[in-house]
């Protein structure tokens, strides 16, 4: 039987780095070389005197490899070291190295595999540093296998680069050129001359940074140790992926690489300007608030906050009733939410869910406005949206909803009070948004109970595309997007229902409260999420959760701000939104979800639409569904359709659009199931 060896490229391969390149590395020397007093010069200029003493010191071997000692030789020659000095530098080079590896999870399994089935394994590096030192670096980070090999370009004298260190690690282990498999992710050295001397090879990419990570680790606006550390720890969680599914492969990496960062800017943001205001705990609304609590537990605990994070079952339909004490403009406005957009659908039997009453208990009311029985379940066209307005002011309708509010608002009350509100801690309240009419609610809840705090109450949101009236003293703060603010980004965030899965929770939503005992129980609409569960939510809140580990292990809170994170996150969701691969755009764009509070109707995030259809929608754009992710929409159909829909196309379509003015047009997307 034919002998086989497998031999394993060390740094990219076996061991990966928290820092997005290997030369950032050389940035945090040179910060704690200055630290020590042993340089004066910037950290950047170190970094290129760095990688120059290097280059120096190959152009004078005379084999092209060079060990670490001949670098710093040269850098004590540019520096005007002493020999202490220079080894000093050297060996904090190298503790910082072996700091900054972590192991690379797919290959320490494959590692552990083939040592359990006896097979030979043995490392090869291009590389400076000794074979002693590399060999300690693989032993702490437990890939190395006992009675195992490490070759080293710097001591051999040879590398993969050239070609010569695979014949004398053949001629080393006694096999031939077929007899070895190599794995490695360096295109050149670990494929290409690889397979020039006839050694058969397994490339490797995973370690690689990705679109998103790359993007962030070449911005020079944010600081280089920040970029690096980010896209590090990106790449990091996504490496930690043990999915088996493409789709769920597909929602890890894509939440380690873009979701995660969004969503930990913006919890951050939460925690600072709530530790800014002295507020002592923060209560994180459901169904949005699963995953940000345990994001922001994370932060506390790692990164020192002292502030109390809940979760707090609530929602518009558990909220919005029982604050309901007359029926005036400010509840019609929530009421009749949406009504004049057409492409969001609407029923009456919709409407009347949103205040817990039935069609049939005011039948004589709609049968007057021309609403038989028959026409309750229907989507209501324009004209009928315009006339239940004047329904549910009458005075018959509008005292059944107050007094099935009050039945809803001691149990509401009594929940709050048993979550710790009112107990003097001063709070907040954190939603992802988009009006602040929850809050509203919630507050006016709180007034009547006495529950109000004397200051008011601030709500941290993700993104405020509107802005109702708050409540007397309340405070709406928004993160990356505020209708108010300085800096649109709505293009980046009017696709709310895509926030909306990033921050979904894995329990049905929270319909109003029930008592049992002296406790108080969410009702939810059903125990679990089931379509959220299948598709794969528990795998984006892993993903994210990592993420939010290795950021804060590997990066200290003095070293970002707020702005970093909402600069990234900008660069992130531009990416993500407008440009999404079509994997994403499959495995994300799939997913139904229902812009209703009442779930009566889902729908595909983006919807894959014939060609006619794509024609109506673009020539009149005003009139799309506002929760249709449209650039995955694109993305997920046909290459034809793909290619027609490009710069060209928009703008030949804007000159069209001008001739047709006002002519109207409109689209539902694709329902996934039917009203109830």
């Amino acid at each position: 039987m034919q002998k086989t060896v497998y031999s394993f490229d060390v740094f990219e391969t076996s061991l990966v780095r928290v820092w997005a390149k290997p030369s950032d590395l050389f940035w945090e020397l040179g910060e704690q070389l200055r630290q020590q007093k042993l340089i004066e010069i910037s950290a950047d200029t170190w970094q290129q005197m760095r990688i120059k003493a290097e280059s120096a010191a190959r152009e004078i071997s005379k084999t092209g490899e060079v060990t670490v000692e001949q670098i710093y030789q040269q850098l004590a020659r540019f520096l005007g070291w002493s020999t202490t000095q220079a080894q000093q530098a050297m060996h904090k080079e190298i503790a910082l190295e072996l700091a900054s590896l972590r192991p690379v999870p797919a290959i320490k399994k494959r590692i552990q595999a083939l040592q359990q089935a006896n097979e030979r394994v043995i490392y090869i590096s291009d590389m400076y540093l000794s074979e002693e030192t590399i060999r300690t670096y693989l032993k702490q980070n437990n890939v190395w296998t006992p009675g195992s090999r490490l070759y080293v370009s710097s001591e051999v004298g040879v590398s993969k680069s050239n070609g010569k260190l695979f014949p004398h690690c053949l001629a080393q282990e006694s096999v031939k050129s077929s007899q070895l498999t190599h794995i490695g992710d360096n295109f050149h050295s670990d494929v290409k001359m690889a397979k020039k001397q006839g050694v058969k090879v397994e490339p490797i990419s995973q370690t690689h940074l990705n679109r998103y990570e790359g993007k962030i680790a070449d911005n020079n606006q944010l600081p280089l140790k920040f970029r690096s550390l980010l896209a590090g720890a990106s790449r990091l969680t996504r490496l930690q992926s043990q999915e088996t599914s493409a789709d769920k492969q597909v929602i890890w990496d894509t939440t380690a690489s873009a979701i995660a960062p969004i969503l930990f800017g913006f919890v951050y943001w939460c925690l600072v300007e709530a530790q800014r205001r002295e507020i002592q705990r923060l209560y994180f609304v459901a169904r949005d608030g699963q995953i940000l609590q345990k994001i922001a537990q994370m932060i506390c605990k790692n990164w020192g906050f002292k502030i109390d994070c809940r979760y707090l079952y609530g929602s518009r339909q558990a909220w919005h009733l029982p604050a309901i004490q007359q029926i005036g403009e400010s509840e019609l406005d929530w009421l009749l939410a949406d009504a004049k957009a057409m492409t969001q659908f609407l029923s009456i039997r919709s409407l009347c869910n949103r205040v817990n009453i039935s069609p049939e208990q005011i039948k004589d009311v709609l049968s007057r406005y021309g609403f038989p029985a028959a026409k309750w379940d229907r989507n209501l066209q324009q004209h009928e949206r315009d006339l239940v307005r004047q329904v549910f002011t009458e005075k018959e309708v509008t005292e059944l909803i107050v007094s099935t509010a009050a039945t809803y608002r001691e149990k509401a009350i009594g929940y709050f009070r048993q979550e710790g509100i009112g107990d003097g801690v001063p709070f907040g309240f954190v939603d992802v948004g988009w009006s602040g009419r929850i809050q509203r609610s919630f507050s006016k809840l709180l007034s009547i109970a006495g529950l109000y705090p004397e200051s008011g109450m601030y709500g941290f949101y993700f993104a405020l595309h509107h802005r109702v009236k708050p409540f007397q003293n309340d405070r709406f703060l928004a993160y990356f997007d505020d209708a108010h603010g300085p800096i649109d980004r709505y293009p980046l965030s009017k696709y709310r229902c895509l926030y909306e899965l990033f921050t979904a929770a894995d329990h049905g939503s929270t319909t109003n409260y029930e008592q049992c005992g002296e406790q108080y129980i969410p009702v939810l609409r059903s125990p679990k999420n089931e379509e959220a569960i299948n598709w794969g939510l528990h795998v984006l809140q892993g993903a994210a959760v990592e993420f939010g580990e290795q950021i804060t292990n590997n990066l200290s809170e003095k070293e970002c701000t707020t702005d970093l994170f909402l600069k990234a996150s900008e660069m992130l969701a531009k990416e993500f939104v407008q440009s999404p691969s079509q994997q994403e755009a499959e495995v994300f764009g799939s997913f139904a979800m229902s812009p209703d509070q009442t779930e009566n109707s889902f729908y595909e995030l983006a919807p894959v639409y014939s060609f006619a259809d794509w024609w109506r929608l673009l020539l009149y754009r005003k009139h799309q569904h506002i929760d249709v992710w449209f650039t995955a929409s694109v993305a997920r159909d046909n290459v034809i359709v793909r290619n027609l829909l490009g710069p060209k196309t928009f703008s030949m379509i804007r000159k069209i659009r001008k001739k047709l003015g006002k002519r109207k047009f409109t689209i539902l997307p694709k329902q996934m199931s039917q009203p109830t």
